[in-house]
């Protein structure tokens, strides 16, 4: 059962993170609407949040992990503590040249990236200007991440997993204080622009005291270029490229979306910080608790062992997944009208925003699939094959854009990048079957398929309820929570009873979900 409790804790954590993320996204939509000054910071944000997830996630600590772990359990505190001040001191230096180097070309990037934005007006400028100062939270939170990772080699995930709330809660500070001190909305956009930097400010200094409590230190090496930090950084290539392809696959969202009406991007976020709930929450977690596990057990050739845990944290992600994305679906317009109807977001930017929701909605399960088998990947060292598949995925993205977009819009938008993640994970699974030997067992496929008839159920019925006791109209009155309360209870209901019987009427002994057993 350890890696369903450190799967749930890293989520319970994360899901703070998320919801506070998503919090940020609520007061920015009664103060800043739908328009160009949302676009523009959200823009900014995204291009920073892009670098920070090429080099300071995945790729980062699957390649510094392993080696500081090694480090510390063979060679000591001491020569871990060495091994933290050379990658400390390569990180800064590496980092600081790049983000100056990104910062005065930052126009140029735009360019790019945004090809729709009038080079001349006024949302290009608020976007250069925040752009610039929010890419500077690169070098913060790749540093946060080193000592983030120092944690977790310990068995410390809690306050890592919880700390980048702090981005969400500065920036929602800058926000609430350019609407209540009524100034001009591009003054509030770089109000909150500086709460990204000082988020990363504080992050650093508090996992750094955290560490420092645990007996770790850091300080500037000038000679950092070390073989093993050399041999980090190695096994950090093929991650960031894979990492770097993954997220030029959601850039181009951004940048179809700048060719689109404005606002587009902004209705586009909020559908997206509607589905990273579920996501972030579920696929990080089971990432994080599944990838010391897979790489004990593939490291000592024991491939029964991590085929039974990769089982198990399948299982679970696809239970939530399966739930999450039934609600998200079926629920699309309600969600968005009680997460975000109010002050400056109207009708039009809900129905917008639910056809969006729908759209990424349906590449939930991928999504989180694709996190699981990630790991599975990094326990055997396999970077290389996840950037190939990426690289595909990216090429399958575009064209379903060019084939849906023109038709279908928002939702075409939305359902290309699903469908590439589906394209994704398809080839990640078909290929550890050959390669990595993690053949399911037929236990296994009749509890997916269980689920599976349990969400098909739940969304008729969420549907029929939908139809018959919401209409847009309630989405500015206070009664649409308590109605969007019973559609949840119903939900968690249906989907609960729904496969628990699958389970027993296929001769499933564990069909008790309440029960560790059924999770085995």
């Amino acid at each position: 059962m350890g890696l369903i409790r450190s799967a749930f804790t890293v989520g319970v954590f994360i899901l703070v993170s998320r919801f506070s993320g998503f919090m940020r996204e609520v007061v920015m939509a009664f103060s800043l609407g739908v328009g160009i000054y949302s676009d523009a910071f959200l823009v900014a944000l995204r291009i920073a949040n892009t670098f920070r997830r090429i080099f300071a996630e995945g790729a980062f600590n699957a390649a510094f992990l392993p080696c500081f772990s090694r480090v510390l359990n063979h060679e000591g505190k001491k020569e871990a503590n060495t091994l933290l001040s050379e990658v400390f001191s390569s990180m800064i230096l590496i980092l600081v040249s790049f983000s100056l180097l990104v910062i005065v070309f930052f126009p140029n990037l735009l360019r790019v990236l945004v090809s729709g934005f009038d080079v001349l007006g006024e949302k290009f400028k608020i976007s250069v200007i925040s752009g610039r100062i929010c890419f500077s939270y690169l070098i913060l939170i790749s540093i946060t991440s080193l000592f983030g990772g120092v944690l977790n080699t310990i068995n410390r995930f809690a306050l890592p997993a919880v700390i980048h709330s702090l981005l969400s809660i500065f920036v929602t500070i800058g926000l609430l204080i350019g609407y209540f001190l009524k100034l001009p909305d591009d003054y509030t956009v770089y109000i909150a622009s500086i709460g990204v930097v000082l988020s990363g400010i504080v992050q650093c200094y508090v996992l750094f005291r955290s560490i420092k409590k645990h007996d770790f230190g850091i300080w500037f090496r000038t000679n950092c270029w070390s073989p093993r930090v050399r041999k980090i950084m190695k096994n950090m290539l093929p991650g960031i490229i894979g990492a770097g392809v993954w997220q030029l696959n959601l850039l181009v969202d951004t940048t179809i979306s700048s060719h689109l009406p404005t606002g587009t991007i902004t209705c586009v976020n909020m559908a997206d910080r509607l589905c990273q709930l579920p996501l972030g929450t579920l696929g990080i977690a089971m990432n994080t608790a599944l990838l010391p596990l897979l790489s004990k057990f593939i490291g000592a050739g024991k491939y029964e062992e991590a085929r039974i845990e990769l089982e198990r944290g399948v299982l679970l992600a696809f239970f939530l997944t399966f739930l999450a994305t039934t609600i998200l679906m079926s629920l699309s317009e309600p969600s968005v009208s009680v997460a975000f109807r109010r002050g400056m977001f109207d009708e039009e930017c809900v129905r917008i925003t639910a056809s969006t929701v729908v759209g990424f909605s349906i590449g939930l399960p991928a999504y989180v699939l694709a996190k699981v088998f990630s790991s599975l990947y990094f326990a055997a060292g396999d970077t290389k094959t996840p950037v190939i598949f990426a690289i595909y995925s990216v090429i399958s993205n575009v064209m379903f854009f060019l084939l849906l977009v023109p038709f279908l819009k928002y939702f075409g938008l939305a359902l290309a990048t699903s469908l590439s993640a589906f394209f994704n994970v398809f080839l990640l699974v078909r290929y550890s079957s050959r390669k990595l030997r993690m053949e399911f067992s037929r236990k296994f496929w009749k509890k997916v398929l269980s689920q599976f008839i349990a969400a098909i159920c739940t969304y008729l019925s969420l549907t029929k309820l939908s139809d018959s006791y919401w209409d847009i109209d309630l989405g500015a009155k206070a009664i649409k929570w308590l109605i969007y309360t019973g559609f949840i209870v119903a939900a968690v209901t249906i989907f609960f009873l729904v496969a628990a019987l699958c389970l027993r009427f296929t001769g499933q002994k564990q069909w008790k979900l309440w029960k560790e057993e059924s999770w085995q």
